[in-house]
Formats: structure tokens, C-alpha cells, sequence
């Protein structure tokens, strides 16, 4: 009977290996590679991989068809898959890449041809971009990185076939936004012209602080099992099965799709995800490259192909609550008083042109869920550029760099304001939105402690340098043009990960945005 439901679910392109994996017989981890082949790409410790083998024993003997995925890393180099296809990048952390699921892909799935390679080069019949059943799960069983500042893992909503009219569209970020090259990005379609890029967050991201609430413990280098479904039965199914296959209630963590916010089938109509995991900073930086380079961990597609029902979907989830720590605008003057020392220290007090960041959350509003259009309606549809719950962004206006200008950021650095667990300072090619450099808290601290004029509490600000030439500069980092294209854009984008004590971001309104200052290179201090 398991044969017959698993051949009639079609598996594209997979063996009865794959489709069963370790029901054959579970006889030891070698024999566990040889029934299993995606289990060489990705090496889980031999415990883990023995949970993988009885889970889905467990799981074929109650009527459900399990397929094997794998992760991959997706970097700044893969930018040249969504540059060809819709002609720009994800603002990815140029050093920190992503670590992408890719699935199966069930034989009765509409796949969109045009989305081929439009994220990266998977293997045949597998896709990093997927749509969701009601009647389905994704389950990850993985081996956590070593101690970090920051692991997170959630899914997105990639597009959704939707129309788009600016000459009727209600939504009021649409005309806030006159940065037309942003506008594009924003409201642009995807490769199909009937599906908008969404990028969108669907709910919480799973990162270390939700790990190390629920289980008590350090949330490093430790199992942890995510469940991805949008049916609570389903839920229960998946983690009663994993709790008999070894894993601990306390470890297990689920990830809601809430059919009121996606469009959950298999057809074209249907919203499509992807899932992926953010890593960064890690304490020790080889151990952290060995994970990365590993990737212990795995992912399994779910699907119930019994008679069973499932008609209990899970509600849509509310955003953790954001809070500060310090109200950074207490020290608006300090603030001030450093941007004008910079300039000063140049000369250049009336050539110098100041500009401030805005607020991706409150100017752009991107949260996941409301470009979504819930719960108002005429949000949306927009891409949300891969939003997090427990970031915060901060975007610069624009800038070039090819006349001599040397730009300088000036901004607060929430490390050490206590409001997030780390910060970080990007450079992006812009509108192809491909992050080429990375400037994180540890470089950015003490960046303003040199600058004559420099209010006493300066260790709780940073001034660093952007150029095509640093020479007499210190905290200063060039773009060579092999990077941005000469007579490119760059925007720079901060971000601040993790109020301390909570899972969430920090409240954008207790942050104090940066500016940027463009100076003359020709005339330097």
C-alpha cells in the first residue's frame, strides 16, 4: 500500500530510495547512506541521522509520502542568478551568506519555468522555491551552529500572483516612495508578469533567543527539529513523530503558515516560499566556517496521502512586541554635535552635503505580514526585501563615489546602546541591491574616539569612511569598481539585530538613524 500511495503521489525524477528512504531497514548509519543519498550532501552527526531514519519510518507507516531536501549556501556569488532573471540581488550580507533550503518537488506541483535558476543552480527536481499544501509539513532536523551573535530561520513568501496598477493602487507607501529605482524594486513584477516579488516574512523568525527561551539552555552547537505547516493536526502529527523518533518536546519548534495570510496548493495560483536560515558573527570564526561549510542539517518534505483530514488551520501569528533598552534620541545632541566635528575637521562646512537614513520598518513599512495586505487590504502587494521580526533597518538616500567624494556614515551603534545584539553597516550596488561589503560593531566601535571636536560619550557612535581611495584615511574601506561599476549607485543599510532581553528587534522609535555626509576626497584632513 506505502508503494502504491508513493508512486501515485509522483515523486518527480526521485528513486523509491528517496521516496522511503530508511523504511527498507534501518541498519546503522552507512547503511543509511547507501539508502539515502541527500544524506552525504548535508552530514548530520550519526545520532541525528539515526532520528532521521525512524522519523520517517515512523512517518511511511502512517500514510505519509517523505522526501528528502538538502541546504546549500547563497551568497554574494549567487547574485548573479536573480541579477539575469529579474536584475537585482537581496541585499545579502556579502560576509554572511544565507543557508538556503532546496525540495523536492512533488510531481502534481506547478513549477514556474521562468523561476529556473532565478535563486540558484539546484539539483534535478529539487527547488529552493516551493509552494505549500494544506495536507503537507517541512521538517528540519539540524545540529546548531557554534555560539554566534545571531542564528534565526523562517520562511517567506517569494510572489504571489497578484495585479498591480500605480495609477489605482490604494496603498499608501506607493506614493512615499519617489526614489523611482527603489519604487521598481518595491511594486516591481517577478520573471512571470502575473506573480509580484513579495520577499515577505509570514511570522516570527525561530532565532537563538526564542531557542534558548524555550529550551532553558545555551542555544549552540545543540538538535533542534522546526516543523513548517499550516494545519495544527499536521503539527501534531510531525511532532509526535519526532518525539518518537528521539527528539525532545522542548527542542521542537513550529513555524505557522497561516492560510488566512498565504496561499497554500500545489497549482499556479498558489503563493510560493522559500526558507532559509541567517547566521552571523560567530564567536570562534573557523568553527563557524566549518558549520557553514558542513551544514549539518536537513529538511524533509511531508505530504499525508491517507484519507485523514485536515480542516484546523493555524492562526496568523502576532509579531513579537518591539522594546528598547535606551531611548537613543536622549542623545540627539551628542549626535549632532559629532556629524558637525566631522565635518569641521574636513573644512568643508559649506560644501558638505548631509543626509539622513530612514526607517525601513516605520517609513517603508516593511513588515512581512502587511505587505501581504493583512490585516489593511490595501497594503501591498510589495516586495518586503526579505524583512526580519528581529532586525531593524535602516537605509541611506543615495550616493556615488566615482568623483572623489568620500562619504562619510555617521551613526549611533546600538551595541553599545544596549539595543541589539549586534550591528552592522552594509555598502550596496544599487538598484541591483547586491551587498559588497560588510562593516560590523567590532570595527565600527571606537571609530569616533579620534575625531577632535568629538563629544565625550563617543564609544556610543562610530564615523566610518567609504571611498574609491582611503589613502589618509583610518576606519575607512574602499570600492574598487569591479565591485560597484563606475558611475553606479551605492546605498548603505544598518542594521541592528536583537534587543537584548527579547526575541524581537529594537523599537525603530528609540533609534537614532545615521547619516551620511559627502565630502570632498580632493581636500582632506
Amino acid at each position: 500500500m506505502r508503494i502504491q500511495r508513493c508512486l501515485a503521489l509522483g515523486l518527480a525524477g526521485l528513486s523509491l530510495a528517496l521516496c522511503f528512504g530508511v523504511s527498507l531497514a534501518w541498519a546503522g548509519d552507512r547503511a543509511a547512506a547507501a539508502t539515502d543519498p541527500l544524506s552525504n550532501i548535508n552530514r548530520l552527526p550519526a545520532a541525528l541521522e539515526r532520528t532521521v531514519g525512524l522519523l520517517r519510518t515512523d512517518l511511511n507507516a502512517n500514510g505519509f509520502a517523505v522526501a528528502r531536501g538538502y541546504w546549500t549556501l547563497w551568497g554574494v556569488n549567487d547574485c548573479k542568478y536573480p541579477l539575469q532573471s529579474v536584475g537585482y540581488c537581496y541585499g545579502n550580507n556579502p560576509t554572511a551568506p544565507y543557508v538556503l533550503a532546496v525540495v523536492p518537488t512533488w510531481k502534481d506541483e506547478y513549477v514556474e519555468q521562468k523561476f529556473h535558476h532565478l535563486l540558484n543552480e539546484s539539483l534535478r527536481n529539487m527547488n529552493a522555491i516551493h509552494r505549500l499544501d494544506q495536507r503537507e509539513a517541512l521538517v528540519v532536523v539540524a545540529q546548531l551552529p557554534p555560539e554566534a551573535r545571531y542564528f534565526g530561520i523562517g520562511s517567506n513568501v517569494f510572489t504571489r500572483e497578484a495585479a498591480f496598477d500605480p495609477n489605482t493602487t490604494t496603498d499608501p507607501i506607493y506614493p512615499k516612495v519617489t526614489d523611482p529605482l527603489l519604487r521598481s524594486i518595491l511594486f516591481g513584477a517577478s520573471p512571470d508578469p502575473s506573480r509580484r516579488m513579495m520577499v515577505a516574512s509570514i511570522g516570527n523568525s525561530t532565532n537563538n533567543a526564542v531557542i534558548e527561551k524555550q529550551t532553558g539552555e545555551t542555544p549552540w552547537s545543540r538538535p533542534a527539529y522546526f516543523v513548517i505547516t499550516s494545519d495544527a493536526d499536521m503539527e501534531a502529527e510531525m511532532i509526535n513523530a519526532l518525539e518518537h523518533a528521539g527528539a525532545s518536546s522542548s527542542d521542537i519548534f513550529t513555524e505557522p503558515v497561516a492560510p488566512e495570510l498565504v496561499k497554500l496548493g500545489l497549482d499556479r495560483s498558489a503563493d510560493d516560499l522559500i526558507t532559509y536560515i541567517r547566521y552571523s558573527m560567530p564567536v570562534d570564526k573557523v568553527a563557524g566556517e566549518q558549520w557553514r561549510q558542513t551544514l549539518p542539517l536537513t529538511i524533509l518534505r511531508v505530504r499525508d496521502v491517507s484519507s485523514r483530514r485536515y480542516d484546523n488551520p493555524l492562526p496568523i501569528p502576532a509579531y513579537g512586541l518591539r522594546t528598547a533598552n535606551y531611548d537613543e534620541n536622549q542623545l540627539t545632541s551628542d549626535f549632532a554635535a559629532l556629524r558637525d566635528a566631522v565635518i569641521a575637521n574636513w573644512g568643508q562646512q559649506t560644501q558638505a552635503t548631509v543626509a539622513p537614513f530612514f526607517s525601513g520598518y516605520k517609513y517603508l513599512d516593511l513588515i512581512g505580514q502587511h505587505c501581504l495586505g493583512y490585516p489593511d487590504p490595501t497594503r501591498g502587494p510589495m516586495d518586503c526585501l526579505g524583512d526580519s521580526p528581529d532586525a531593524d533597518y535602516q537605509i541611506s538616500a543615495s550616493a556615488q563615489i566615482d568623483d572623489g567624494q568620500v562619504i562619510a556614515v555617521v551613526g549611533t551603534l546600538s551595541k553599545e546602546t544596549g539595543n541589539a545584539l549586534y550591528t552592522s553597516l552594509s555598502v550596496n550596488w544599487f538598484p541591483e541591491l547586491v551587498g559588497v561589503a560588510n562593516i560590523d560593531d567590532t570595527e565600527l566601535k571606537g571609530s569616533a574616539s579620534g575625531i577632535p571636536g568629538a563629544p565625550s560619550n563617543s564609544d556610543l557612535f562610530y564615523v566610518y569612511y567609504v571611498a574609491r581611495d582611503c589613502t589618509g584615511l583610518t576606519h575607512c574601506i574602499e570600492i574598487p569598481t569591479k565591485l560597484v561599476p563606475a558611475g553606479e549607485i551605492i546605498k548603505f543599510i544598518q542594521r541592528n539585530y536583537i534587543n537584548p532581553g527579547s526575541v524581537s528587534g529594537p523599537d525603530p522609535a528609540k533609534i537614532l538613524n545615521p547619516v551620511t555626509i559627502v565630502l570632498d576626497g580632493r581636500n582632506r584632513p
